[in-house]
């Protein structure tokens, strides 16, 4: 048993006898903490300490209690929502006992505030855990793998660091979902779960649709939640973050369309405008040229740019100079370099690209009955 000696001219003399020390909770009501057990000594006070991962200082409350022919009885009901107790985090709480001869501190416990409604299923491997609702296996599993899947494509284009485990829930609904953050407190921002949350929350309405709407929120997410861990005060610009979380979708098809529109209409948007002023006159083509410069970069300059790229970026280096350094480009030349890809192919090009094989063959077949006719 630990012991913490508070004050002066004290002699220590620690307790032995093992106290019980419990948490309940209510999700979004309240958490019941409780002290029990044997004290020989008069109690002069009790502390009770809560700390989450991200409070700068544990939170301290001064705790009534009982002591009837040594037997010790305590109890707190905190509001998580005074306590701003952030929902799914780990919670460690531990209390300090004060009699006259000794300060002592009962060994400390965790438990996760998460949402109690559900009878959650967990499937853990490796540092990735997944909750969900139902009886359908295929979706923790499947939830599991596209988890997996996008930590290996982020490794690839974000820096090298030490990354956190991961926890995933898995909710039946949107609007269950966002009842969940509103019990504690919280809601949706810019239709995103808060990355400070330290955890992915998502939807699967249906089997039919979970792998198509998982293999689109999983991904997104989870990279706003990686950049956020990985620099949480520095602020992205919008078309990196934005777009990175797009490019790591994978399914990017009515991007692409998007960008191929207006570079026929000639109404494209600068990458200066991207850097200053993410336009909230053309959301939609904002972000599908930021994928479509994020693809370009990749092809042209490989992996490795994207990495040096969000290197400088999460450093605090500005959008303009971010590209510059990373590059060795001029937003300018950068510009030129992105429309001349997205020009569209001349017809016979684009028909030779997607027919070539079956031309190569024919002009094969050709061949081989010429030099039969000359025998």
């Amino acid at each position: 048993m630990a012991a913490l000696i508070l004050g002066t001219g004290r002699t220590a003399v620690a307790q032995t006898t093992p106290l019980d020390s419990s948490a309940e909770v209510a999700y979004g009501q309240k958490v019941t903490f409780r002290l029990t057990g044997q004290v020989e000594a008069e109690i002069e006070g009790i502390e009770l300490f809560i700390n989450t991962a991200r409070a700068a200082t544990p939170l301290s409350v001064a705790i009534r209690f009982t002591q009837d022919d040594s037997q010790l009885v305590a109890g707190y009901d905190l509001d998580p929502g005074l306590a701003e107790l952030p929902p799914f985090a780990e919670v460690t709480y531990w209390w300090e006992v004060t009699t006259a001869d000794e300060t002592f501190r009962v060994p400390e416990a965790r438990f996760i505030y998460e949402d109690d409604r559900f009878d959650w299923r967990v499937l853990a491997e490796e540092d990735i855990t997944v909750h969900w609702t139902g009886n359908d296996d295929a979706l923790g599993e499947l939830a599991w793998e596209i988890a997996a899947n996008s930590r290996q494509m982020l490794d690839r284009l974000l820096p090298p660091t030490a990354v956190p485990a991961l926890n995933l829930y898995v909710y039946p609904s949107t609007a269950d979902l966002r009842a969940g953050l509103r019990l504690a407190g919280r809601d949706w921002q810019n239709e995103h779960t808060d990355p400070d949350l330290g955890v992915l929350l998502v939807t699967a309405v249906n089997l039919l649709t979970a792998e198509a709407d998982l293999s689109q929120s999983i991904p997104h997410e989870l990279t706003h939640l990686r950049l956020h861990q990985l620099a949480p005060t520095v602020p992205l610009p919008a078309w990196y973050e934005e777009g990175l979380a797009l490019f790591v979708e994978e399914n990017r098809a009515d991007l692409e369309e998007i960008v191929a529109t207006a570079v026929a209409e000639d109404n494209t948007l600068t990458l200066l405008t991207l850097c200053t002023n993410f336009p909230e006159e053309a959301p939609e083509l904002a972000l599908a040229q930021s994928v479509s410069l994020l693809s370009t970069i990749q092809a042209q300059f490989g992996d490795q740019a994207l990495r040096q790229l969000g290197t400088v970026y999460l450093s605090g280096v500005g959008c303009e100079a971010g590209l510059s350094q990373t590059l060795d480009m001029s937003l300018a030349e950068l510009n030129a370099d992105w429309l001349a890809a997205q020009a569209p192919q001349p017809a016979w090009l684009t028909f030779l690209s997607q027919n070539g094989i079956w031309l190569l063959l024919l002009l094969a077949s050709f061949g081989f009955f010429a030099l039969l006719l000359r025998r």
